[in-house]
């Protein structure tokens, strides 16, 4: 089968950057799976402008201009983000036409209007959405039909999916891990420091600036000098690294800026806990699954939507914006920084193997097509013995 995965921002730049977050890693992720399956995988990206580049790949790329948003009126930032897709709906049109694919992947509402197009010369296209967040737009559900399938990567995700679209929950699927690239490294010499790793664009909402308030509240309230190492780049960069001067953790916090997979999978192994403190919805997070996959413990905020594949063995979480519970969670991490079961890296990806491995997250996709008509239900992990009737 000729699968086609439409997502321009995939290609636009790096994983980490400002426009490239954990939607843009899953094409790749679940596309190279279905690559491993069998499949034919085409993937539909923007063009990367100057001085970018997009992540390797074994999948079939098919690059074409698009727009930047910030080049579109600016009447509102999801008026920008659809425009955006359907430029690139239009601009990408002949090489679509030519692939000719059996089913296509969406990631986005601001792509329903495109699929609804596409299917009235080919009825026969199947067409699944995968809810990674709540972009919806006024008018959209109008074109909701064209949708054969969908999926969501958090149960909130999908109440809201339901509760917008007025049809059937979507099936939750988490996100994949590529396990067999995030794996464990040596293992760290006892007497090394204590470092909290985190990473992401560099964005107001994934408030990274409360993680630095907090790893300066942990040394002067508990003595407790940590070390910050956080990847990504983006519009708060300045401002972060201003905050890190003004409570003089110049010492002990570094802004690593956007690192290639390599460096990053380096970074997350000579972490001891990864910590995402998003105050604003975080429909999953790849990136602290990564950090999970090599064997860390995970710190989260109430607002990621990870948490709820995942138990306390792997990872706590805090509400979001309360800087002092971060405090007391990091603590908490500390204390049991010689817990032997708390620190078993090879014993936590073997978990993450378990539930998020690229080829059954997969395998999981297709199947929405097949059935349809399945009840709600959850891959993995400690979620997966709810019965459907939590789900309605």
């Amino acid at each position: 089968m000729k699968i086609g995965i439409f997502l321009p921002n995939a290609t636009f730049d790096l994983p980490g950057s400002p426009e490239v977050g954990g939607i843009e890693t899953f094409s790749f992720t679940v596309g190279e799976a279905l690559q491993r399956l069998g499949h034919e995988v085409v993937l539909f990206g923007g063009k990367p402008k100057a001085g970018r580049r997009h992540r390797t790949t074994t999948i079939t790329l098919e690059l074409h201009p698009y727009w930047e948003t910030k080049s579109i009126p600016d009447i509102g930032t999801r008026f920008q983000r659809l425009i955006q897709r359907l430029h690139f709906a239009w601009s990408s049109r002949k090489a679509w036409k030519r692939q000719r694919c059996d089913l296509v992947l969406l990631a986005k509402p601001f792509d329903w209007p495109v699929a609804w197009w596409w299917k009235r010369s080919r009825p026969e296209l199947k067409v699944i959405m995968g809810f990674h967040g709540t972009d919806f737009f006024a008018g959209d559900t109008r074109f909701y039909p064209a949708v054969d399938a969908a999926f969501a990567v958090s149960r909130p995700t999908a109440n809201a999916a339901e509760a917008h679209v007025k049809r059937r929950k979507p099936v939750l699927i988490p996100n994949p891990v590529d396990v067999d690239y995030f794996t464990p490294g040596e293992a760290k010499p006892a007497n090394e420091e204590w470092h909290i790793v985190s990473s992401g664009r560099l964005v107001g909402w994934k408030a990274f600036v409360n993680l630095i308030e907090a790893v300066a509240r942990l040394r002067d309230e508990h003595g407790i000098a940590a070390r910050l190492m956080l990847a990504g780049d983006g519009p708060e960069r300045a401002a972060l690294q201003a905050k890190i001067s003004e409570l003089n953790l110049g010492g002990q916090a570094t802004l690593c800026g956007l690192l290639d997979a390599p460096a990053l999978r380096d970074l997350l192994r000579s972490g001891d806990v990864y910590v995402l403190p998003s105050v604003g919805v975080e429909a999953f997070s790849i990136s602290a699954l990564e950090a999970a996959c090599v064997g860390l413990p995970l710190a989260l905020s109430g607002r990621v939507g990870l948490a709820g594949f995942l138990t306390e063995a792997d990872a706590e979480t805090y509400p979001a914006r309360e800087v002092g519970a971060l405090v007391g969670l990091l603590k908490k991490f500390h204390d049991r920084r010689h817990d032997p079961v708390w620190t078993d890296r090879a014993a936590r990806h073997a978990r993450m193997r378990e539930d998020f491995s690229a080829e059954k997250v997969a395998r999981r996709i297709l199947e929405l097509v097949e059935k349809k008509s399945s009840p709600t239900r959850i891959i993995g992990g400690p979620l997966a013995s709810m019965s459907s009737a939590e789900e309605k």
